[in-house]
C-alpha cells in the first residue's frame, strides 16, 4: 500500500521510498483469497480450531535452552510451566508447578538457599508426573557447553556452576590435544567425570521426587521473576534424552528434532499437535495439566503471516481472531493517534521494550579491517544526530515515546528516571570532528543491518538519511531475510544493526545484563571493566532504593558515556481482537498472554 500523507511527507524530506508499496496494493484486492490461502496450508488435514492467532514472525526455536525471541517465548509458556509464573494481569509471580499449599517456594533467612515443592497433580502430557529431576536435567542442558545459549549465564547465580563450566572448558581444551585414536575413550572418562562433578557440587538438586532444592551464591532481590524465564522450563528428561550426544570433543549435543510435534511431552495447558515451517501451529489442550478444568480453548492456530495488510485481511474477514500485532500503515488511524479511534477491537498499550541499534564496538570488523565505531566520540555523534521524535511522529506514528535510554520510564517501580542523549545536530557534528572525521571525512561507509520485516527498512532509510544530512556518513542499508539477519547479529557481522529488548522480569537488571561483557545476548560486543564493575556493586547494594539508585547510575553511563546502543524508542503494542467475542485477554507490558486465561464467548464466522 501506499505510504499514508503524512508518513509520504516525511519520506519526501528524507528521500525514503518503500518498493513494497505495489506489492501491498496488490494484496489488498484479493482479501477472500489472501485469508483462505493462509488459513489452508497451515493445517489442512486437522479440523478448524476453536481460536486462531497471528503472529508476523517466525518461530526459531521451541528448544527451552535456545529460546531468546518474545515469539519463541510467547509459544513456549504455553507448552511448558516453571516453578514460578508471570501474571500477564499485572499480579506478579503465581505459582506455577510448585505448590501453592506450601507457597510457591520457602527461603532460608539469608534468602540464598530455595526449596520448591513440586505440585503432586504437576503432570506430562502422556500422564507422568513432573518430577524434581525433570527440572535438574533440563538446567544442566541449558547450561552445558554445546547446547547453551544466550541465557545461560542466568545460572551462574547458582552455587558450584561457575566453577563447574570452568572446569568443563579447560577440559573441552584439553581433549582437542588427544590424539584422535585415543579422544574416544579419554571422552568417556571426561563425561563420566563430569555427571559425578555436576551431582557433588552444583547446587541444582531434586532432594526427591517432588523437592527441588537451589543454592545461590548470593541474595538474589529478583529470584522468583527470574525462575519465570524460559531457560528455567522443565523438560521431559525421558524422551529428550534419547536425542542426546556426548562428543568425544566434550560439548553436549542434541537433535533438534525432539522439538517436533510428537517428539516429547509438555507439562504446560497446551501441546504441540502440529508446526509446519514459515506458516504456523497447531496446539491442543492438554489433559492432564493440573488446571485442565480452568482452559477454555480446546485448540489453537499459531498462524505465521509476514505481511501486515494481509494479517488485517485475514482478520477482517474472520480467518483470524487475534492479531498480536498490528503492524499495517494505517495502524495510527484505527487506534485514534491522528483522531478518535476507529475501531472498539484495536488496543493500543504500551510495552515492557525498546527499539534501539546496537553498534559493534569491537576493535576491529571480521574482516580485520580498523572499525571506526570502536571510538565512542563516533557512537555518541551518530546517536545525537538522530531525530527520532521525528521518526515516531512520521514514521512509526502510533504513539511510542522517543527514546534516550534503553528502560522504558516508569514500568519499574521505584526506579528513579534517567536522561541519555538527547538530538542535537550541532554537538554531533562536532563531536565527529573531534573523533578526526569532520562532516563524515576519512569515515569509511557504514553499513546498517536489518531484518526487512515490519517496517524496519523505512525506519533505516530516514537514520541514513539524517547521518548523511548532519554529519556527512555514506550508510549503505543491508536488509536480510529473518534468519540470515540473526546469525550475522550472532556473529558480529555488522557495524550498525537493528535490535529491540523486551525485559524478561520486572528489575533494571532485565535489561542492562544484556550487556554485560560475558552475556550471551551481547550483540554489540561491548566489553566494558567498568560497566561490568558498576553492575555488580550496585546489584550487591544494600536497601531497595539504593539498589535501584545505583543501577540507575549504571544505565546513565550507558546511554550517555559508553553507548553500544543507540535507543530510538519504546515500544508501543497494537492487539487486534473482538472483545465481545474473547475475554481474558491481558494488555499487558510483557505481551506474554496465558492462553489458559484467555476465554472464547462466541464463534464468528
Amino acid at each position: 500500500m501506499l505510504l499514508p500523507a503524512a508518513a509520504l511527507s516525511f519520506a519526501a524530506m528524507w528521500g525514503i521510498s518503500d518498493r513494497r508499496s505495489l506489492s501491498r496494493a496488490a494484496a489488498i484486492v484479493m482479501p477472500l483469497a489472501a485469508g483462505a490461502y493462509g488459513l489452508s496450508r497451515l493445517t489442512p488435514r486437522l479440523p478448524a480450531a476453536d481460536l486462531r492467532v497471528a503472529d508476523a514472525v517466525s518461530i526459531a526455536t521451541l528448544d527451552p535452552a535456545q529460546i531468546s525471541w518474545l515469539q519463541d517465548i510467547r509459544l513456549a509458556i504455553q507448552l511448558y510451566e516453571g516453578l514460578c509464573v508471570d501474571d500477564p494481569s499485572g499480579g506478579g509471580v503465581m505459582a506455577g508447578c510448585a505448590d501453592p499449599v506450601t507457597g510457591a517456594s520457602q527461603a532460608n533467612e539469608s534468602a540464598t538457599t530455595y526449596r520448591f515443592r513440586i505440585r503432586d497433580q504437576a503432570r506430562w502430557s502422556n500422564g507422568d508426573p513432573v518430577e524434581a529431576d525433570d527440572f535438574v536435567f533440563a538446567w544442566r542442558r541449558a547450561l552445558e557447553p554445546g547446547t547453551a545459549r544466550d541465557y545461560a549465564y542466568f545460572f551462574e547465580k547458582i552455587v558450584g556452576v561457575a566453577d563447574y563450566l570452568a572446569w568443563r572448558k579447560a577440559e573441552i581444551s584439553r581433549l582437542a590435544e588427544v590424539p584422535p585414536e585415543d579422544r574416544a575413550t579419554a571422552a568417556a572418562r571426561h563425561w563420566s567425570e563430569a555427571d559425578e562433578r555436576f551431582r557433588r557440587d552444583v547446587r541444582i538438586v531434586a532432594e526427591d521426587a517432588r523437592m527441588l532444592r537451589i543454592e545461590l551464591t548470593r541474595p538474589v532481590a529478583y529470584f522468583r521473576e527470574l525462575l519465570t524465564g524460559p531457560v528455567f522450563l522443565p523438560l521431559h528428561r525421558h524422551t529428550v534424552r534419547d536425542y542426546e550426544r556426548r562428543d568425544a570433543s566434550g560439548l553436549l549435543f542434541y537433535d533438534s528434532r525432539w522439538c517436533k510435534p510428537g517428539r516429547t511431552h509438555y507439562n504446560g495447558a497446551y501441546l504441540l499437535a502440529d508446526w509446519r515451517f514459515k506458516r504456523g501451529l497447531r496446539l491442543n489442550k492438554n489433559p492432564h495439566y493440573h488446571g485442565a478444568a480452568g482452559v477454555q480453548i480446546g485448540s489453537i492456530d499459531w498462524i505465521e503471516v509476514a505481511d501486515a495488510n494481509t494479517a488485517w485481511i485475514m482478520y477482517e474477514t474472520g480467518s483470524i481472531d487475534w492479531l498480536l500485532s498490528l503492524e499495517a500503515g494505517f495502524t495510527p488511524e484505527l487506534v485514534g493517534r491522528e483522531g478518535p479511534s476507529l475501531r472498539h477491537d484495536v488496543r493500543a498499550f504500551p510495552a515492557f521494550g525498546t527499539y534501539f541499534y546496537n553498534i559493534n564496538c569491537a576493535p576491529r570488523m571480521p574482516d580485520g579491517s580498523p572499525n571506526p565505531l570502536a571510538d565512542r566520540r563516533v557512537r555518541q555523534a551518530i546517536t545525537m544526530a538522530i531525530d527520532r521524535a521525528a521518526i515516531c511522529a512520521e514514521i512509526t506514528r502510533r504513539g511510542e515515546p522517543p527514546a534516550t535510554t534503553l528502560i522504558p520510564p516508569g514500568t519499574i517501580a521505584d526506579y528513579p528516571g534517567v536522561d541519555g542523549l538527547a538530538f542535537d545536530a550541532e554537538a554531533a557534528s562536532r563531536l565527529l570532528a573531534e573523533a578526526g572525521f569532520p562532516r563524515g571525512r576519512g569515515l569509511p561507509e557504514i553499513s546498517l543491518l536489518y531484518n526487512n520485516e515490519a517496517g524496519h527498512g523505512l525506519i533505516a532509510q530516514a537514520v541514513a538519511a539524517m547521518l548523511k544530512a548532519h554529519l556527512g556518513m555514506r550508510v549503505r542499508l543491508i536488509g536480510k531475510e529473518a534468519q540470515s539477519y540473526r546469525e550475522d547479529k550472532q556473529r558480529h557481522n555488522f557495524m550498525i544493526a537493528r535490535a529491540s529488548w523486551y525485559g524478561d522480569y520486572d528489575d533494571p537488571t532485565s535489561f542492562l545484563d544484556i550487556f554485560r561483557a560475558d552475556s550471551g545476548n551481547n550483540d554489540s560486543a561491548y566489553a566494558d571493566p567498568e560497566f561490568d564493575r558498576m553492575l555488580n556493586a550496585a546489584d550487591l547494594t544494600q536497601g531497595h532504593l539504593e539498589r535501584l539508585a545505583a543501577l540507575a547510575d549504571c544505565e546513565r553511563y550507558l546511554v550517555r558515556d559508553a553507548l553500544p546502543l543507540i535507543p530510538l524508542f519504546h515500544y508501543t503494542n497494537v492487539y487486534a481482537y473482538n472483545p465481545r467475542r474473547l475475554t481474558g485477554v491481558s494488555l499487558s507490558p510483557r505481551l506474554l498472554p496465558l492462553m489458559r486465561q484467555v476465554a472464547l464467548l462466541e464463534r464468528g464466522p
